[in-house]
């Protein structure tokens, strides 16, 4: 039987694999490798380091403490099998094949958190009382919270407008100006390279309600920013019409809109 510390026997070329996964899925590490006997050895390795982390001896199979109950080593193609995989797993494995000669595979492992869906609000450049004179344009501004590798983008359907990606920043916002009456399909994509969140822009919803258009006043009165703005901490609906609606013949009914509000902080 070969030692296990010290396998004496030809070397295969190695082999690496690079494998992207979303965490909470179940990843396998295939070895592609058949015919595995009683005498031969398996050991993964984790880590720049080489922490060793399951391995198949003597026909038997010793997994590490750390991986506890989310790690399976298959006894007859040596492929491993790591479930509920977290990001914190991101790394190297390395698998070596002992027998009459020595095989190595190596894995590149990705694990992308989980990608929230992104949010959009009314971003009004106007007060309300000036709004209900002129304009029928705004500003919609898109954010998601950041992580790794994570892309915010505005699309008109196919074409993408613009784009922002910062790994400095917690939470990714990109603006986008829009006319209400606007009938063309826009969406904010939040994407990693394995998978992206839509969410779609409806003009006429986001920025027809005044109830938006006051919370933009109120920003506006307290000297704020786009930039001084958190991440969504509460959501209202809103039904009433706006407290400054009085002119005969105006109608300004907000429909059932759920209106994303942000905690604000000032710098």
């Amino acid at each position: 039987m070969l030692d296990y510390e010290d396998v004496r026997a030809a070397a295969v070329g190695d082999e690496e694999e690079t494998v992207e996964a979303s965490e909470g899925e179940t990843v396998t590490l295939k070895t592609d490798w058949t015919e595995i006997k009683r005498d031969d050895i398996i050991l993964w390795t984790f880590g720049t380091e080489g922490t060793r982390i399951a391995r198949l001896l003597n026909n038997e199979i010793f997994i590490d403490e750390t991986f506890r109950d989310r790690l399976q080593l298959n006894s007859l193609t040596g492929s491993l099998i790591i479930s509920n995989i977290r990001t914190t797993d991101t790394g190297l494995y390395k698998v070596q094949f002992s027998s009459e000669y020595t095989s190595n595979k190596h894995f590149s492992v990705t694990v992308y958190a989980t990608l929230p869906v992104p949010n959009i609000t009314c971003w009004s450049p106007q007060s309300w009382s000036e709004s209900r004179r002129s304009s029928t344009g705004c500003s919609v501004v898109c954010s998601v919270k950041n992580g790794f590798r994570v892309t915010l983008s505005w699309y008109n359907r196919s074409h993408r407008l613009s784009s922002i990606s910062d790994p400095d920043k917690s939470i990714l916002s990109l603006p986008l100006n829009v006319e209400q009456y606007d009938k063309s399909i826009y969406s904010c994509v939040a994407a990693n390279p394995i998978i992206n969140q839509t969410v779609q822009l409806n003009p006429a919803t986001h920025c027809s309600c005044p109830a938006l258009c006051g919370l933009q006043r109120q920003l506006q009165n307290e000297n704020l920013s786009l930039t001084e703005l958190l991440y969504r901490s509460t959501e209202e609906t809103i039904y009433k019409k706006h407290p400054n609606q009085d002119e005969p013949g105006e109608n300004h009914d907000c429909p059932l809109t759920s209106v994303t509000y942000y905690s604000i902080k000032k710098f």
